[in-house]
């Protein structure tokens, strides 16, 4: 054996005896803690989750004393650690990936509907264009580019998907950290969803005024080609990150119903 294969051995050793150690110290820590035999065991399955998914040292003792903690608590009144957070597996990931507040699902779910309510207006402007271009071909040819030219629909798709992103917010109520739900007066609502309307529509007649030169009318195939894309891309984006509502209403709803 090499001096450099001797020393990664000796390496290994070290480590392998650390972690001995440690689970040793962990284990001791929980026997010593008044757990229930079903909940110590649960502890020493979670040690093991928490190594196998990563967690840092440091992170995993808090995490550990958490859980115990909620654990000792449970037991007083007869609940167990299945009963208050599954599997250790299960837990370990939740801890480690927690959820996010009601706060940041609303603020995430208003930047995913103006993805694709973008997308949708994409989809919607350059299918248009592209049966124009079909149907009356010298319409296209004729045009000064303006609001048929490639840049300026994507600046109204963009436009127009944060406008009414940001309506949708407007009309759903405000969601506090303690999951609470607060409507903004009527008035305001009126008022914001107005003037989101108005800024799309002024986005819309200014990108008339873009040069030609970066602002190309494509043929009417190249729309169409681009809006069926746009239109099976906006309903990808939507099962993947399962957004309801939009264009499409909120199938979720009707299955209620």
């Amino acid at each position: 054996m090499s001096e450099q294969e001797q020393k990664s051995a000796a390496a290994g050793q070290r480590q392998r005896q650390h972690l001995k150690e440690d689970r040793q110290k962990t284990g001791m820590m929980f026997e010593n803690a008044g757990l229930t035999r079903k909940n110590e065991d649960f502890m020493y399955q979670l040690n093991k989750q928490l190594d196998a998914q990563g967690a840092t040292a440091e992170a995993k003792t808090a995490l550990l004393e958490e859980t115990m903690t909620a654990l000792l608590e449970g037991q007083k009144t007869g609940q167990t650690a299945k009963g208050l957070f599954g599997t250790p597996t299960k837990h370990a990931d939740e801890l480690l990936h927690p959820k996010k507040t009601p706060a940041e699902q609303q603020q995430t779910s208003t930047v995913l509907m103006s993805v694709d309510n973008g997308l949708m207006f994409f989809a919607i402007f350059t299918f248009m264009f592209g049966l124009i271009g079909l149907m009356q071909p010298s319409t296209l040819k004729l045009a000064q580019h303006g609001s048929a030219g490639l840049v300026a629909i994507i600046l109204v798709a963009v436009a127009g998907g944060a406008a009414f992103g940001f309506v949708n917010k407007i009309l759903l109520p405000t969601v506090d950290e303690n999951g609470k739900q607060h409507r903004r007066p009527l008035w305001l609502r009126i008022v914001l969803v107005l003037g989101a309307l108005v800024a799309w529509i002024l986005v819309y007649m200014l990108v008339a005024f873009l040069p030609n030169a970066i602002n190309p009318v494509l043929n009417a195939w190249a729309y169409l080609i681009l809006g069926v894309a746009a239109f099976f891309g906006d309903v990808y984006f939507r099962q993947r990150y399962h957004i309801v509502g939009g264009f499409w209403g909120s199938s979720a709803n009707r299955r209620r119903r």
